[in-house]
């Protein structure tokens, strides 16, 4: 069974000190309980296991102690947890642990024993400092990876769906220029507004992707019946939207501070979506935007009887580029990738609930304010 990770509760820094001797770590826990979240334990041994359940950022550890030394100690947490910062107690005498903690510890400062307090905390907080740069700088190379992969794939695949449509259109032009019927040149007519149709969404979607990326999240007051109401008009004279029996009921006791123009991405998508998916073929195809805003959040959900998404889809929807049904529905699969790209800029969550059939259930979470 997996361990579950603690983190701390009082929103300090959680340390781990590990010594030998149960004065010291008595002693530890008195100077600096009230600055720090602290753990302790007596053996190297100990100090892994604790490692094992606890989001400790910080690692003080005595070198000589007995089963395995301090550097030893370091070593291990070195590979198995190399963010983890690490600081090791040592006497004057022990020029040859400290070359060795350096180099295979990799440690992050080494103290002297007996330690000073006021030197001692300044280490600790200039290591937690450092952790917490470390980690943050890891954090913004990951999203840089994330975005250039993204916008890799958003400038092949948009340059190819770009380009097909415009191809589409200027072969329609060069029938029409030769044909004499009307009636044939008002077909392709239909179908060259179909591509610029196509090539319209597209951009709007390329254009939403770039100003979620881009824009900061700016909060104001929202009234929510407006804004579904005004998504759910704009779809109004979608393909097939007529056909769809439309609904919304929205309960807000409580003001809604949030991003309007990222909520209206949201509702717009996956009403689009909605009717995109639905199942013409039914007796009563149907769409309800069902919203209730709490006090810290506000939960919106998108509702359908249409076609449904199969289980072993649901974990793709969310990708770029990615379509949750081999129907022939149009769309360039960039959808609900805004999506979820605009809930986590929000700070919120979406999930999904769907049978093939019998239509699908798309629910978020905003926070309020």
């Amino acid at each position: 069974m997996d361990s579950i990770v603690k983190k701390s509760k009082t929103g300090k820094e959680l340390i781990l000190y590990v010594d030998d001797e149960e004065k010291h770590l008595d002693s530890f826990k008195i100077v600096f309980r009230k600055e720090y979240d602290i753990l302790v334990a007596k053996s190297a041994h100990e100090g892994l296991e604790m490692l094992e359940n606890n989001e400790v950022r910080l690692v003080i550890t005595d070198q000589r102690m007995p089963s395995m030394t301090g550097v030893e100690f370091l070593e291990q947490i070195s590979n198995l947890y190399p963010e983890i910062t690490r600081i090791i107690l040592t006497g004057y005498s022990d020029v040859e642990a400290i070359i060795s903690a350096i180099n295979k510890g990799r440690i992050f400062r080494y103290i002297t024993k007996p330690w000073d307090k006021e030197e001692l905390k300044e280490t600790i907080d200039f290591a937690l400092e450092s952790y917490n740069l470390k980690n943050e700088n890891r954090q913004l190379i990951d999203q840089l990876k994330k975005t250039n992969k993204e916008l890799d794939e958003l400038v092949y695949r948009s340059s190819h769906d770009l380009r097909a449509p415009l191809a589409s259109i200027l072969g329609l032009i060069n029938l029409a220029k030769k044909e004499e019927q009307l009636d044939k040149i008002r077909e392709y007519l239909d179908l060259q507004e179909k591509s610029v149709l196509r090539l319209d969404s597209l951009l709007k979607e390329i254009i939403q992707f770039s100003r979620n990326s881009h824009l900061e999240v700016k909060g104001e007051v929202i009234n929510l019946a407006e804004l579904i109401k005004e998504s759910l008009d704009i779809h109004e004279f979608f393909i097939g939207s007529q056909a769809i029996e439309k609904s919304f009921s929205v309960s807000q006791p409580y003001n809604l501070i949030c991003d309007k123009y990222r909520l209206e991405i949201v509702l717009n998508n996956l009403i689009s979506n909605a009717i995109r998916y639905s199942n013409l073929n039914q007796k009563q195809p149907k769409l309800t935007v069902e919203a209730e805003v709490e006090e810290k959040q506000a939960v919106i959900r998108v509702i359908d009887n249409g076609i449904g998404i199969a289980p072993d889809l649901k974990n793709n929807i969310f990708n770029m580029f990615y379509k949750g049904s081999d129907q022939n529905v149009g769309g360039s699969g960039l959808g609900l990738f805004i999506v979820r790209e605009t809930m986590e800029k929000l700070g919120g969550e979406i999930s999904l609930d769907s049978e093939v059939g019998k239509g699908s259930t798309f629910t978020i979470k905003v926070p309020n304010g």
